[in-house]
């Protein structure tokens, strides 16, 4: 099983005979060890170590599963001789253990864990597992992830609107862009957006557009434009563009995929929007919103002195109070 690729779905019984589901975890870490046979030493010792560590795990918002081929039975009284807090499942067929490699050679389990995240992927594991510590590596494990997982993406923190990008964008990694750019929410799920991909002669006719200020754009290997129209979104009263809206929200999913891949992807206002949709096609009755140039990481002496200047400078943000008031507008202006 791959890290970071959705875990398995899975439709197991409890000791009590209820059924439990991946779903059942969603919002919650998920700490899912298989063990080989219940009542054994060593299989004894790993479920009491992660009972008495149950609290602990739950303050870091996970919940310890174990799964093992015994039934229904041998599981209750497991926990009842055993006096065990944390909850089992039955996995008779070790299905389930397959799909996660948690099977020997032989078609044993393989004392293994695995940590599954929040929204299903899976973000560690371990095979071979040895009882003496394991509780403990285990928790160290999750307390990281936690803290990492409640801290402001890096992704988002590594994001920045260069201009120093050039190189080349396969046309599958412009669909990739895109497909992560479809992935952001919209008002009844209309999806208003549309991205027109200016590659080739297409780019050179953009460039023409492009306003002296964005001049370094004509570097890029690729510029998105943003496209839309009311009519693709919902009607809202008092004026609210939602359509728009929308779109941004589409944009930054662009953004930071562009940034997760190693691309820069810089948003541009300054353009001729007439010259861009005529050398676009787009029809008359759509808005182009906005450009997004996107390139590879280049050399930032190409660029001029004032430009080279903004590129290495510090990136500022307002301070949160200035943009955040709890229960009522509470700002100056």
């Amino acid at each position: 099983m791959k890290l970071f690729h959705a875990a398995p779905r899975f439709e197991l019984t409890d000791s009590d005979g209820e059924l439990v589901t991946l779903d059942d975890f969603a919002g919650r870490y998920l700490i899912l060890y298989f063990y080989p046979k219940a009542n054994t030493s060593g299989c004894t010792r790993e479920a009491q170590e992660f009972s008495a560590r149950r609290r602990d795990f739950e303050r870091l918002d996970a919940q310890v599963v174990g799964v093992s081929p015994d039934g229904q039975s041998a599981l209750q009284r497991f926990i009842d001789s055993k006096d065990l807090t944390v909850r089992l499942l039955s996995d008779p067929s070790k299905e389930v253990a397959e799909k996660l490699g948690a099977l020997n050679d032989k078609g044993g389990i393989l004392r293994s864990t695995f940590l599954i995240d929040r929204w299903g992927a899976l973000r560690w594991q371990l095979k071979r597992v040895k009882v003496d510590g394991h509780v403990e590596q285990v928790y160290e494990v999750l307390s990281q992830l936690h803290a990492a997982d409640n801290a402001v993406s890096p992704i988002m923190k590594a994001r920045r609107a260069r201009r120093a990008l050039g190189g080349k964008v396969s046309r599958a990694t412009i669909k990739r862009l895109v497909q992560a750019a479809a992935l952001a929410p919209s008002c009844f799920n209309m999806q208003p957006w549309r991205f027109v991909a200016a590659t080739g002669d297409a780019l050179l006719a953009v460039h023409a557009g492009l306003k002296g200020g964005n001049a370094w754009a004509k570097a890029a290997p690729v510029i998105f434009a943003i496209v839309s129209r009311p009519e693709l979104d919902c009607q809202l009263s008092m004026d609210r563009e939602y359509w728009m809206f929308d779109c941004g929200m589409a944009a930054m999913n662009l953004q930071l995929q562009a940034t997760q891949m190693g691309l820069y992807a810089h948003p541009m206002a300054g353009f001729d929007p007439a010259v861009v949709k005529k050398a676009l096609a787009i029809p008359a009755d759509h808005v182009l919103i906005a450009l997004v140039a996107v390139g590879r990481p280049a050399d930032v002496s190409a660029l001029d002195a004032e430009q080279q200047k903004m590129e290495r400078a510090r990136r500022e943000r307002k301070a949160l109070g200035s943009v955040l008031s709890f229960d009522r507008f509470d700002f100056e202006t």
